[in-house]
This record gives C-alpha cells, structure tokens and sequence, in this order.
C-alpha cells in the first residue's frame, strides 16, 4: 500500500514540475519581450558599442499578448488571478484601478476591483524620481500580489469584490527602486 502511495505522489510531484517549468518558460520569455520593449513601448536599443542596430519590428507587450491567452496567476490556496484586458476585452487600466477576475478551486469566478491609494501613487513616484508613474505597469504587479496575499491569507474573496492597497511590502519597495533602472 506505501509503494502504491510513493508512485501516486512521485507520479503528481512529476505533473507539477513539468507543469511549473512550462509557465516558467512562458514567463521568461514574456520577461525577455519586456526587456527587449523600453518603458515607452519601443525595442530598446542594446548593441555593442560602434555597431548600428539592424532594423528590427518587436511587437509591443499588448501585441503580444492578443495574440495569446492570458497568464494565469495561481496562488497556493488554489486560487487563479487573470487580468481580463489580456484575454482582449479592453486596454490595459492605468489608472490605479485594476479589475481582475479571480476564481476559486471549487469553480467560483468573480471580479475583484483593486485600488491602489493615491497617496500611494503619489508618494511612490516621488520616491522613485518619477520612475513609477501612476500609469505604470508596475502597479498591475503590485494589484495581483496584494490580491493574491489576501486570498491566500483569508482563503476567500474580499468582502465586496474590492481590495485597497495603501502600502507596498518590503520586496515591492525594492523593485520599484530598480524599476526602469537602467
């Protein structure tokens, strides 16, 4: 019975690991697109010194995307975060306000509406000499983590489908110093 046991657990220990090392994939090569575009949505120029740049088309974060299903964030407790705008319903938001449909293990699917502060905004781009804009993607980042937390922590949707971010964890601190850095 314990051997059976072991092979069942290797056996699904072996789907998880392929299935994390495809999104891994994925992943790197959408974060290789990103460095490719500059914060502007043009192929950022990186060439040796003396040599000119070939002509080359890079299609935008959002061309790309289209084209593709959207990345689903799933969070330990089994929960899956989509930005439904990915999926071609409407643009990017850029306006500190992201909707994001979250569904449950069970099947349960909602839009949750996550909001980061003003003062939040505001005193981010401060910090950042400008950086981090209140329409930068960044805060797209930043709206998943603070929702997936939230479900992890509570294994439930917020209460009203809102969420209110007015403080960014030690590690979101760190990444919009670096953001755009060059």
């Amino acid at each position: 019975m314990r051997a059976v046991n072991e092979k069942s657990t290797v056996e699904e220990l072996t789907l998880r690991v392929a299935d994390l090392a495809a999104r891994v994939a994925e992943l790197a090569r959408r974060l290789e697109l990103t460095e490719r575009i500059g914060g502007n949505g043009h192929a950022a120029q990186q060439t040796a010194p003396g040599i000119r740049p070939a002509q080359e088309t890079i299609p935008s974060e959002q061309e790309a995307d289209e084209s593709e299903s959207p990345i689903e964030f799933h969070t330990e407790s089994g929960f899956a975060i989509v930005r439904p705008w990915e999926a071609g319903e409407r643009g990017a938001p850029a306006d500190g306000e992201y909707r994001l449909r979250v569904s449950d293990s069970r099947g349960n699917e909602r839009d949750v509406t996550v909001n980061i502060s003003r003062q939040l905004l505001l005193e981010t781009e401060m910090h950042t000499c400008g950086r981090v804009q209140h329409s930068s993607r960044f805060w797209i980042c930043c709206a998943e983590r603070h929702l997936a937390k939230y479900v992890d922590e509570h294994d439930a949707f917020p209460n009203g489908n809102q969420l209110i971010v007015e403080s960014l964890d030690p590690e979101e601190v760190l990444s919009a110093i670096r953001w755009k850095k060059k």
